[in-house]
């Protein structure tokens, strides 16, 4: 990968990455290691956003399920999925699923490299 101009994050790694897959870019194993490496290092921090925000999300259930009179748990769930931040935490659980297959793709990369020098 080139050097960036800007701060290393999971969001510009994933991007860099997804503007060579879109221009039909080849990318060379050893770029998708390096890519791998990064948002490996990086996961924790994401990891970290995902935990706060379930942890709001819960709360807000509970403020929610403790202000009602009768007990409506289908109406909570449909209150709570309306929330921006419940949107905002479903796509941070989608970004770390991504980052999790970037990384188990880039393994394959490295085992298929290897390969291929040994033959």
């Amino acid at each position: 990968m080139e050097e960036p101009k800007q701060p290393v994050t999971t969001n510009f790694i994933i991007a860099t990455m997804k503007d060579w897959v879109e221009k039909k870019m080849v990318i060379a194993p050893s770029t998708w290691i390096e890519a791998a490496q990064k948002l490996n290092v990086l996961f924790g921090d994401e990891s970290d956003k995902l935990y706060d925000m379930q942890q709001i999300v819960a709360k807000e259930r509970v403020h929610l399920i403790e202000n009602q009179e009768e007990k409506n748990i289908s109406e909570v769930k449909m209150r709570i999925e309306s929330f921006d931040m419940y949107r905002d935490m479903k796509k941070q659980e989608a970004k770390i699923t991504q980052i999790e297959e970037f990384i188990r793709i880039a393994k394959i990369q490295a085992r298929l490299r290897d390969n291929e020098m040994s033959h």
